[in-house]
């Protein structure tokens, strides 16, 4: 799936992965999804811990804020960074694991044939009877 160059036929696709304090987790996050995608962002969001030096080391393109103003200011920066970069394909994931990189292949072929502007994903789907009230609702 992934393509070296931007062309018509392939666009250009940028993974992007809000984090805070993940460095546990993020170089192997970020290593498992270099293989599905153009670019692997990933917005530090004011850790403490070497988050960004461990997810440049894997190869990613680090933007790192000064300090921790959340997610959502997080992945704004991501939209921000997209569109500096021209990527046709956003992809966000968290940067903890939960996310299976190897799901992004299936994730934006409806976005790739022209089926879908926008594509959310959620890994509570297939367990819907063991899923939590407040998160069926919105």
């Amino acid at each position: 799936m992934k393509s070296e160059k931007s062309t018509p036929s392939k666009p250009r696709i940028l993974a992007a992965i809000p984090c805070f304090n993940e460095a546990p987790y993020i170089g192997s996050v970020v290593l498992q999804t270099k293989k599905y995608v153009d670019q692997v962002i990933v917005i530090d969001d004011g850790s403490t811990d070497n988050t960004a030096e461990i997810a440049r080391a894997a190869g990613a393109v680090v933007i790192k804020h000064r300090q921790n103003y959340g997610k959502g200011v997080a992945v704004s920066s991501a939209f921000k960074e997209a569109r500096l970069r021209k990527a046709e394909v956003l992809v966000l994931l968290d940067g903890d694991g939960q996310h299976n990189p190897a799901q992004i292949p299936e994730i934006i072929r409806p976005l790739l044939e022209k089926k879908a502007d926008a594509v959310v994903g959620s890994r509570f789907l297939e367990a819907k009877k063991f899923v939590p009230k407040y998160r069926t609702f919105g």
